[in-house]
């Protein structure tokens, strides 16, 4: 976590790779956890192919937007901010739509466990990208009270 957030958090934001948020708990000096987003595009022949009629065949892709990263500091884990951070990167992730268009959020877990995690908000695995899910913008609606 500390890694990305001294060495390239900032270099990724003044390139528009992607804009960083981070959590503050205890103080203004205390990261307890981050989170990043970034403009994407899904491969149409990604996703299951219930979806796939859904959509035109753009042969850019589909816009989504991609939850480049969710990290915790290991001294906060399991008091609720890796879902507080999740639902803030979503609830971003939706209103950015007024402005930029995205039908979906993207992420790629790094583990079993970090699939379970998104999954448990309504994530689905892209049948060709193991590891890689996806929500729809329709869902995260839903999530985000919106």
């Amino acid at each position: 976590m500390d890694g990305y957030l001294r060495i390239l958090a900032s270099q990724h934001g003044r390139k528009k790779i992607s804009t960083t948020t981070v959590l503050l708990v205890d103080d203004a000096a205390r990261i307890a956890g981050y989170h990043t987003l970034s403009s994407a595009r899904l491969d149409l022949g990604q996703l299951p192919p219930s979806l796939m009629k859904r959509y035109p065949r753009y042969a850019e892709g589909i816009p989504a937007t991609l939850l480049g990263r969710l990290a915790v500091d290991s001294g906060y884990r399991g008091k609720g901010w890796g879902e507080a951070l999740l639902l803030n990167a979503l609830e971003r992730s939706y209103l950015a739509t007024s402005v930029v268009a995205s039908a979906f959020v993207i992420v790629r877990a790094i583990d079993a466990e970090a699939s379970r995690f998104y999954e448990r908000y309504g994530f689905k695995e892209l049948p060709a990208s193991p590891g890689r899910l996806f929500i729809t913008m329709r869902t995260v609606q839903a999530l985000v009270g919106r």
